[in-house]
């Protein structure tokens, strides 16, 4: 006689940074395999049949790295990320609300310790600072195999590689061919993520579109692409060091690139909460249940 193990379900709380969007969930306690994240992240990601986001993040014990808790960020292709500034601060309102981490928070990344203020608000909606990952040098590129033409790029890594291409106008960028194209480029053996920019000089914001590497399409947000583009327009055009970028939700990130480590402030919301079926092995087909409340 053959007996069904009783269903796993993962508890989660769905949330968005600035319109980038997230499954978040505690795994301090191990019960989600090394081996079964990616696939739990590509299941769970998935729009229409899974619960839908741009990535999954999972909270687990520090390991000894001098931190509250190690924040792992799958993005939705099921790939690891070494960084994600939206997810950064959903994290740290998730990790407020389970006890992993007070007001203040070190939060251990692929990218290093990081620091994350809760500024106001509640589990519910809240503003966070986080002091991002130093940014690199930036690397001046000149593409001319691109979908509507060549482009004269900024590369540099803010924990993660990005690309920077200043445009007149934002809105009428084909993100998803220009971006993709960017992304998969041979120049960045890595991949990247390709973020178009417009300096508004009337308001003093930056707009910013963003094709990301790992969700492998056009996010409403990006946290460290908005960093990138404030350094690039600090370093290169004589802007700021403070600046306000307008990202393609509407929402305000705002940052400041003077101090040694650019700080990231912007909006947490919550979205609801639910079970997700969990099946085993990291190629699973399907989920068998995603349920909000």
């Amino acid at each position: 006689m053959n007996v069904n193990p009783a269903p796993r379900f993962l508890s989660f709380v769905k949330m968005s940074g600035a319109g980038n969007d997230f499954v978040v969930a505690d795994n301090r306690d191990g019960s989600i395999a090394e081996e079964d994240k990616a696939g739990l992240a590509r299941r769970a990601c998935r729009r229409k049949i899974g619960i839908g986001a741009d990535g999954l993040i999972l909270i687990e014990r520090d390991g000894g790295q001098d931190a509250d808790y190690v924040m792992r960020y799958f993005n939705a292709d099921g790939s690891e990320g070494e960084l994600c500034g939206n997810g950064t601060r959903c994290a740290a309102v998730f990790a407020r609300e389970i006890g992993a981490g007070g007001i203040s928070q070190r939060i251990a990344t692929p990218a290093g310790v990081l620091r994350a203020d809760i500024l106001s608000g509640s589990a519910a909606a809240a503003t966070v600072r986080v002091a991002m990952a130093k940014p690199s040098p930036i690397r001046r590129l000149r593409l001319s195999d691109l979908p509507g033409g060549e482009a004269e790029l900024c590369a540099l890594e803010v924990g993660v590689p990005h690309a920077i291409e200043v445009v007149p106008d934002v809105g009428v960028v084909d993100v998803d061919r220009r971006g993709s194209a960017i992304r998969r480029h041979s120049v960045f053996p890595a991949g990247a993520n390709a973020n178009f920019i417009a300096l508004d000089e009337g308001s003093g914001e930056i707009r910013l579109r963003t094709f990301e590497r790992g969700v492998e399409a056009e996010c409403l947000a990006c946290g460290t692409g908005a960093t990138a583009a404030v350094t690039v327009a600090h370093r290169l055009f004589g802007w700021p060091a403070a600046v306000p970028v307008r990202v393609a939700s509407g929402d305000l990130i705002q940052i400041d690139c003077a101090g040694e480590a650019p700080l990231m402030e912007g909006p947490v919301t919550r979205v609801f909460e639910g079970a997700f079926g969990l099946v085993s092995g990291p190629t699973a087909p399907r989920a068998e249940q995603a349920a909000g409340r």
